[in-house]
């Protein structure tokens, strides 16, 4: 009876060999060890052994979920990683986010995927969603191994791809829409902008070096969902999460906020008190310039004096202060970036010639924006209390809720300091988050019945009493915008205003 069995396995083995499905059964068979793994984890069974060197995870462990997307750029990826961060509470991890580190942005991005995977300090996170192209099988591979771990995880990969093109490369129909959307977003990526002529040629040597995944590599992942890049951001979301909760990946209660919700402030532009570059103040009348020489005219006259960009309140550094806010912050996601000079902003002028013009910008009558301005110049200089009431952090934000002392205005209907904020909103979706969750608190019901809050924690004793000096904020010369700059950017402009001056000096060397 042994050597039968022995001959039946080597007819196995050599049936599979010639007709080249190894691959695949050994894909197929370490997919079901992965998914009885997890059953077996979850039903408090013993699980599979796992090396010695692993620490072992805890009996209540929840299983990650990884979610990897593969596309060109401009395929619509950001989009919909992006909420899907926000929906299930979990880490977004652009890999453009790390450009500005030059040579180091790519162990960067590997050590922010480990470190989003692993289970620190503040807890393991629900969600790791990782947002790059992923054409190669090298990027796939080296992503794949900075989220490996003994933890328990359950991974998803999105592919976005064109229907008009082969199911196993990317062909010209994505090549053409991705540079169209490039072209029309403008300059809102980090390191593809649309004046580049070299865009098609760039999309068109990316696809061709696209890589098909493997059977091998994609029996790495328990769901493989295919997302059709024509159609809209809310159908493809809708889509991506039926699939989920279809598969088991989530349930209903791990939605922190609806698909609607989740696409609302990625997918338009946010426009706020603190997030809205002001105007460039209004010049003085000027006479006609007169001519130095050819290309080169006179200075202008100084522009006349304009309101300040706003009014706060602003809290001296020290090291108690400092204590306080990294407490508060430390369970941001590792994609925030700190405000360096915490504040309350009190009246948002934007740097405007006259109250009529910051009036409009704000929306609200010039006589209750001179009021108010009138009383902020009236508290200028004067050192003031401020109680720090709750904490409130979403995917984008964390922002504390503070109580001011009586008779200081503020246009805000929410007093509060922004602590962090992601690079693709601004320090006003503080004024979003916290409009949503005092709605919430009063059983108003916004945007649906989903929660809008990741985490909502009212200090209560632990409140805490900061002291700052009013005073109004000016920054002449200075153009505020939602992050700094990125070194593309910068180099992009010192390009066209070098071209600009050679094309300056080619038309005074042309004779006349």
């Amino acid at each position: 009876s042994d050597m039968k069995q022995l001959h039946r396995r080597a007819l196995r083995l050599h049936r599979r060999r010639r007709h080249g499905v190894a691959a695949k059964f050994a894909a197929v068979r370490l997919a079901g060890q992965r998914r009885r793994r997890l059953l077996s984890h979850s039903r408090g069974q013993k699980e599979t052994a796992l090396p010695s060197s692993w620490p072992q995870p805890s009996p209540s462990a929840v299983p990650q979920l990884q979610i990897l997307g593969m596309g060109l750029m401009g395929s619509g990826k950001s989009t919909i990683l992006r909420a899907l961060a926000r929906m299930l509470g979990g880490a977004w991890l652009n890999q453009d986010e790390f450009y500005h580190l030059g040579k180091n942005a790519k162990s960067a991005f590997l050590s922010a995927i480990r470190n989003g995977a692993s289970a620190g300090a503040g807890g393991r996170s629900p969600c790791v969603v990782v947002d790059k192209i992923n054409t190669m099988s090298l990027h796939r591979r080296e992503i794949l191994e900075a989220l490996d771990g003994p933890l328990p995880r359950f991974r998803v990969l999105l592919c976005f791809a064109h229907p008009s093109d082969p199911p196993d490369k990317i062909g010209p129909a994505c090549v053409s829409l991705c540079a169209q959307r490039i072209k029309e977003r403008g300059a809102g990526h980090r390191c593809l902008f649309p004046d580049n002529p070299d865009i098609e040629r760039i999309l068109s040597r990316t696809a061709e070096g696209f890589q098909m995944p493997s059977v091998a590599e994609l029996g790495q992942f328990e769901v493989v969902i295919n997302i059709c890049m024509t159609d809209s951001p809310a159908v493809s979301l809708q889509r991506v999460v039926d699939e989920l909760l279809k598969h088991g990946c989530l349930g209903i209660g791990q939605l922190r906020i609806l698909a609607g919700d989740a696409l609302a402030n990625i997918t338009t532009a946010v426009v706020g008190p603190q997030s809205t570059p002001p105007p460039r103040p209004a010049a003085a009348a000027v006479p006609p310039a007169t001519k130095t020489e050819p290309g080169v005219l006179e200075s202008a006259a100084p522009d006349a004096e304009s309101l300040p960009i706003y009014w706060g309140v602003f809290f001296p550094p020290s090291e108690e202060t400092d204590n306080f806010w990294q407490g508060l912050c430390g369970r941001a996601p590792p994609y925030f970036k700190r405000v360096p000079d915490k504040h309350v902003t009190l009246l948002y002028a934007g740097g405007a010639a006259s109250d009529g013009q910051a009036a409009k910008k704000l929306g609200m009558p010039t006589a209750d924006f001179a009021k108010l301005r009138e009383s902020c110049e009236r508290w200028e200089g004067k050192e003031v209390e401020v109680t720090v009431q709750s904490f409130v952090q979403d995917a984008d934000v964390a922002c504390a809720s503070v109580v001011l002392p009586p008779g200081l205005p503020c246009a805000n209907p929410h007093p509060h300091i922004t602590l962090a904020h992601s690079s693709q909103v601004g320090p006003v979706h503080s004024n979003v988050v916290l409009a949503r969750h005092y709605a919430r608190a009063r059983g108003e019901v916004v945007g649906g019945p989903a929660v809008v809050a990741l985490l909502a924690r009212d200090l209560g004793p632990q409140a805490v009493r900061l002291r700052g000096e009013v005073r109004a904020f000016r920054a002449p010369g200075h153009r505020p915008s939602r992050h700094q700059l990125p070194l593309a950017v910068r180099q992009r402009e010192q390009r066209l205003q070098q071209q600009q001056q050679q094309k300056q000096k080619q038309r005074q060397q042309r004779p006349a």
